[in-house]
């Protein structure tokens, strides 16, 4: 009886570990044309893999049954020869997959180039991981630091309305223009992006509901990991900053009404040598709303305006904005800034003060004297209350 039970067990491991087998299904990009010789297009292979074998075989809602797969090796994406049209992927409507890139993938340049090389639209559930990276080889359309030579260049990867999402494990190098876009309700962790210290290269873009963004680390020239509109509910923390322009809310541009972001948590950020610490930035003629903001546990190294909320950081001198920034905390900031800039600089719309800004356990040197123009709150000597 007993040598039954043990064949009949070991029978019933074995069929739930084949059942387990062909849960999972893998797409490989070699499969559907994919060369890794850095010189064959990447992207019509990654595009067919995902109608051909993704769609068809997604019958569950977990992301990691279904594989669309980048091995290893060096991929090319988005070539043209002799002016032929050049593609960006787009991934509409997806649902319930894993894109996972184990190989290298590179942008040529190429001056028609433009878009999000990969783009995930209406979407929901999707993992987006490595080990792979990405080069972008933006140097190649900036050079000598022009930003203007090729204005509409290629930004890397943006989750547009999309929920549940998650990006990890992967490395992003040197984005010709924007690295992450992330609209909606998802999470990015646990990965790293290294770019030219230049502007127009943000890491993190982020707006919606309840994205989560840890663990990462940001080497640029400009926004680090940073909140736009709309957004209701965002965290970040564990995130590490280096030669950025700090974790920001905004900017918001000229004329920009239906502003909306609030509650919003940054914690356990380190920041060194960069342009900001963290900022609140607009025009003086926007319209709308930032409120419960929370900024806690920064350590600074040579951060420029290590605290900085300003209405006229996009240019404009009319004061006739409605942008209501209130109940925004700073707590535990500690470190160095610069000493031709203050430590805390708030210029503020008089038509729309700042209200309800607080601070406590501030302990930044190497700085000028804090700054307060049409802002009340606590916790600094020279801030009036409200």
């Amino acid at each position: 009886m007993q040598a039954f039970l043990s064949a009949a067990t070991v029978f019933l491991l074995a069929l739930i570990h084949a059942q387990e087998a062909l849960a999972f299904i893998e797409c490989s990009v070699l499969d559907y044309g994919a060369v890794a010789d850095n010189t064959t297009d990447l992207g019509p292979a990654l595009t067919k893999a995902w109608q051909e074998c993704v769609i068809p075989q997604v019958t569950t809602t977990v992301a990691t049954d279904v594989l669309l797969y980048v091995p290893a090796g060096n991929y090319l994406l988005a070539y043209s020869h002799y002016f032929l049209i050049v593609d960006t992927v787009t991934f509409d409507d997806a649902a319930n997959w894993n894109l996972h890139i184990a190989g290298d993938i590179f942008l040529p340049f190429n001056p028609s180039l433009t878009g999000t090389m990969l783009t995930f639209e209406n979407c929901e559930n999707i993992l987006l991981n490595g080990p792979g990276a990405i080069y972008g080889n933006g140097y190649r359309y900036r050079p000598g630091g022009d930003l203007t030579l090729y204005p509409s260049r290629p930004r890397l990867i943006r989750f547009q309305t999309c929920n549940n999402c998650e990006i990890t494990a992967i490395t992003l190098y040197d984005a010709p223009m924007f690295h992450v876009t992330i609209i909606g309700d998802n999470e990015a962790h646990d990965m790293s992006i290294i770019a030219s210290h230049i502007g127009e290269t943000d890491g993190f873009d982020m707006s919606g509901n309840n994205n989560y963004v840890h663990d990462v680390t940001v080497e640029n020239g400009d926004e680090c990991v940073t909140v736009k509109t709309p957004t209701n509910g965002f965290v970040a923390e564990r995130i590490t900053c280096r030669y950025t322009a700090g974790c920001n809310i905004g900017s918001f541009g000229s004329g920009a009404t239906g502003v909306d972001v609030q509650n919003v948590y940054y914690s356990d950020v380190t920041i060194s040598n960069s342009d900001a610490g963290v900022m609140i930035k607009s025009y003086p003629n926007c319209a709308g709303t930032v409120k419960n903001v929370t900024f806690t546990g920064f350590t600074l190294s040579a951060a420029a305006y290590p605290i900085y909320i300003s209405a006229f950081w996009e240019g404009g001198t009319t004061d006739t904005g409605t942008l209501q920034i209130s109940d925004v905390t700073f707590e535990n900031f500690q470190g160095t800034g610069t000493p031709t800039r203050p430590a805390v600089l708030l210029d503020c719309n008089k038509a729309t003060p700042c209200k309800d800004i607080a601070f406590s356990g501030i302990s930044l040197t190497d700085t000028k004297a804090d700054s307060f123009t049409n802002a009340c709150g606590s916790g600094l000597s020279g801030l009036s209350s409200c």
